[in-house]
């Protein structure tokens, strides 16, 4: 926009700053950063809206809601305020963070179960976790337990439908690209703040913090998520649905 103006009225000589004050200040316009959503196809949002019309009067209370997710050490994700004339505040980064996958479920009536691993995810990795995670805890869901994932090929191959079938585990149909309805991805939020949080602490007592630190942290903060979130989270369903319905199955901000 600075570019384009200077070209039109060469005489003007704004500058950028000028460009960004006078949208904040007298435009009230805000900058950020967008946020990612999962590119929709029209087909994708005709399958969302009928999805939620068919699910609207659905009960989400023994759901069993699953997902997996990446965290790594050193997100840097904090923002900081300083005065004009200080030193800008820095914060140390290590070249090579270490990652670790999670896989983890619950369920409106608590944590079902969770798994780390730092290899690749695949449909073998992904039924020994159902097998050890899932099957001997589901019950904490209560009576008439779902399960719920999404259409990642790990959880669509043969063998994990097999697995399905042979332990009797009933799977909810789920919209494709759809984390938006899943508030398991609100969990993860949760969760990968407050570790971040940890590790923080954890490095300003100048401690040095190694996989099996990392993983402890996450498995530790995983225990402590507080049950009214929970609650919170599996209630927040009908409204996603409803959400959808309204936006006529496009995207919702959740």
């Amino acid at each position: 926009m600075t570019t384009k103006l200077n070209n039109l009225y060469p005489n003007l000589n704004v500058s950028t700053r000028t460009v960004q004050r006078m949208l904040k200040n007298k435009l009230n316009y805000i900058v950020y950063k967008p946020r990612p959503v999962p590119f929709l196809k029209a087909s994708h949002v005709e399958a969302r809206l009928q999805w939620a019309l068919n699910h609207n009067y659905d009960d989400w209370s023994h759901t069993i809601f699953s997902d997996e997710s990446t965290f790594q050490t050193f997100r840097n994700t904090q923002i900081v305020r300083y005065k004009a004339g200080n030193l800008r505040p820095s914060h140390p980064m290590v070249k090579h963070p270490y990652k670790v996958h999670v896989w983890g479920a619950f369920s409106r009536q608590g944590p079902i179960g969770v798994a780390l691993f730092t290899g690749k995810m695949n449909s073998a990795k992904y039924r020994e976790i159902l097998q050890f995670q899932l099957l001997p805890n589901a019950y904490h869901a209560g009576y008439g337990w779902k399960f719920q994932q999404d259409n990642a090929p790990t959880h669509t191959a043969k063998l994990t439908q097999q697995f399905f079938v042979i332990n009797d585990v009933p799977v909810i149909d789920w919209p494709a690209n759809s984390p938006d309805l899943n508030p398991i991805e609100n969990l993860w939020a949760i969760l990968k703040e407050n570790v971040e949080k940890m590790v923080n602490n954890w490095i300003m007592k100048k401690k040095s913090l190694n996989g099996d630190d990392f993983q402890g942290i996450i498995q530790q903060e995983w225990d402590n998520i507080d049950q009214t979130v929970f609650f919170n989270l599996a209630d927040s369903m009908s409204d996603r649905i409803n959400m959808v319905i309204e936006k006529n199955g496009y995207t919702i901000n959740y």
